[in-house]
């Protein structure tokens, strides 16, 4: 690595003020932001980062604000669409790419991006690249495209191989695609090692560009959640929403997963794993297990109960006293939670009907929600600030202006616990009128869980099997 490259990594003021904006809204936006191995991203030097592409321009904002390197995007050609656009991005280190389905008449200007990313890592500069090419809702890892294999092979060979270039996949996981206050894990792999690469692509670099694809493709099916087949994914969701928690409790694999938001994205792994080597080893099991959670779902509509109700080992006696003492917690907490209601509801909407725009391109729902109600809640913060500063002075106006998000996010606790209220309410009607129908359904969950625990320990062994052959 040249010593330029080992110099500390200067940072654009308008960058560093925009991340930092972005860093504050993240924070509110999302409830956890967690960074695995963050360890691997080194402090100075050029630096690729390989991702998956599961969000939109969400998924550029989550590791900006994860990582202290300043990360230089390739990001299509239409975002530049305004003379005020491509100043903020460009100002902000977005490189412009032109796509081949977008513009094909423009392919020849994307000479000007990869010159742009060769002289950005020749400076000791990160790049983010998403190999994908556009986002989707899927859980997968699509068949990525061959860019970013081209820029690591050749800003290496322009430097005789000596840049000492580090190439990091991220692999991005969403818990919630749809819904503020969500999770998100960002994973990040072990440095691919590219000796190997160099001295085939002196030799052969279509081959090697191909080679270095195949490998980055692998490796962030490795620590993502990736279905190959798309008619899986439902079922993997109903099997991850029924079994989570009795799969939890065996622990299965994860010894080394400490934190919540980590095994939990570990179990959603092994389901997947699991559900496509039967799809591919034995799709009648599959096919038969599909079916019986199917039935199992339709009853449940049927009879308005939800899964989490049959988990609980209560009686009528027992749900009529957590009723009672929560309906009194509420009762004391609704003057502070109707203050929160009232205060957030206008901008609220407005951002939930901006994510409704974009019920086509789902993909979109999260940056519209956080851009939307971004722009939403401080226009109204401001406005209703400003009107208590008019009416009672500036004392007055700073305690309020306080009170907004403590009392936003209060709202939202007060609503989800009336919601589960609800549920319970539900739930002992359900037992005073109809115990034995809840009691069959009860022992028809019971089943289907030993169903899955039967599918789960064949699957393990087959798998130690192989291990072991290997």
């Amino acid at each position: 690595m040249t010593a330029q490259n080992q110099q500390t990594e200067s940072k654009p003021a308008l960058y560093r003020l925009v991340r930092a904006v972005i860093s504050l809204a993240m924070a509110v936006f999302f409830r956890k932001i967690e960074l695995r191995h963050g360890e691997h991203v080194p402090a100075t030097g050029p630096v690729v980062f390989v991702a998956n592409h599961p969000n939109s321009i969400m998924d550029a904002l989550v590791i900006g604000v994860v990582t202290r390197r300043k990360v230089n995007y390739i990001g299509h050609a239409g975002l530049f669409s305004s003379a005020l656009k491509t100043w903020f991005l460009r100002s902000t280190g977005v490189i412009p790419v032109y796509r081949r389905e977008d513009a094909p008449d423009k392919m020849e200007q994307n000479v000007s991006m990869f010159q742009a990313c060769f002289e950005a890592l020749e400076s000791g500069e990160t790049i983010g690249i998403f190999p994908e090419g556009t986002s989707d809702m899927l859980r997968r890892v699509k068949k990525l495209k061959t860019g970013a294999a081209r820029i690591i092979l050749e800003a290496e060979r322009r430097t005789g191989y000596k840049l000492g270039l580090t190439v990091l996949p991220v692999g991005l996981y969403f818990f919630s695609r749809h819904r503020f206050r969500s999770r998100v894990l960002v994973n990040v792999g072990a440095p691919i090692q590219l000796a190997d690469f160099f001295r085939q692509n002196e030799d052969d670099n279509p081959a090697t560009v191909q080679a270095l694809t195949e490998t980055i493709q692998k490796r962030l099916q490795k620590i993502t959640v990736n279905i190959e087949h798309e008619d899986l994914d439902e079922l993997v969701s109903d099997i991850d929403h029924l079994y989570r928690e009795e799969l939890a409790a065996d622990t299965i694999g994860l010894s080394h997963a400490s934190k919540a938001t980590m095994a939990e994205f570990f179990l959603t792994q092994k389901i997947a794993d699991c559900v496509q080597h039967y799809y591919s080893h034995d799709p009648e099991k599959l096919r038969a297990i599909r079916a019986r959670i199917e039935s199992y779902k339709r009853k449940l509509k049927k009879l308005h109960l939800k899964d989490a109700m049959l988990k609980e080992k209560v009686t009528s006696r027992q749900l009529f006293l957590k009723s009672a003492v929560s309906f009194g917690k509420s009762l004391a907490a609704l003057p502070i939670a109707a203050y929160g209601i009232i205060n957030n509801l206008l901008p609220y909407a407005i951002a939930e009907n901006a994510a409704k725009k974009f019920v086509d391109e789902r993909t979109k729902i999260l940056s519209a929600l956080l851009i939307g109600g971004g722009l939403a809640f401080l226009f109204f913060y401001t406005l209703q600030t400003s009107l208590v500063w008019l009416l009672a002075g500036e004392l007055w106006a700073a305690v309020y202006f306080a009170s907004l998000p403590l009392s936003g996010f209060f709202a939202l606790a007060f609503l989800r616990v009336v919601r589960e209220e609800q549920e319970r309410i539900s739930l002992t009607f359900f037992l005073f009128t109809n115990k034995q129908m809840f009691n069959k359904m009860r022992l028809e969950r019971r089943r289907l869980i030993s169903n899955l625990n039967d599918l789960r320990d064949e699957y393990l062994t087959a798998t130690r099997r192989s291990a072991a052959k290997a």
